[in-house]
């Protein structure tokens, strides 16, 4: 089978679905953002340390901390994607705050292979955080 792509696949979280290619990527970003850091027995060093920087009021120093953290956060743990935007952007009359990225898949990516790539671009979803409280 020379020529096809290995896309990584997994399961959806909320219908139990397969899940291959950008849908997989999608929700492996999600769940690296929402992950807090030290939740996940066997795990501790997987996901990112935004619950501390949410908890703050939004100022521009503030917002480049939270475009590091998850920035730093994609690329530790998904070696399949390239961020090249990154967007806050409130949801809600409440403050929810959202997320919108774009930036450039390589489904193979894991085993080294960085030529073929997928430009994709994220619909602003709120950020939600889980995990063990601080």
């Amino acid at each position: 089978m020379a020529g096809e792509i290995r896309f990584r696949t997994g399961i959806d979280a909320v219908t139990g679905r397969r899940l291959s290619g950008v849908a997989h990527l999608l929700q492996s970003l999600g769940k690296i953002w929402s992950t807090h850091l030290g939740s996940r027995v066997m795990r501790l060093n997987f996901g990112s340390d935004l619950r501390s920087l949410l908890a703050e009021d939004l100022t521009p120093a503030i917002s480049l901390l939270i475009y590091n953290e998850m920035v730093l956060s994609a690329a530790q743990h998904e070696p399949e994607y390239s961020l090249s935007e990154l967007q806050l952007v409130r949801l809600t009359e409440s403050g929810t705050l959202g997320l919108r990225h774009a930036g450039l898949y390589f489904p193979e990516g894991r085993f080294g292979n960085f030529d073929m790539a997928i430009p994709v671009t994220a619909p602003a979803r709120p950020l939600l955080i889980s995990g063990a409280s601080s």
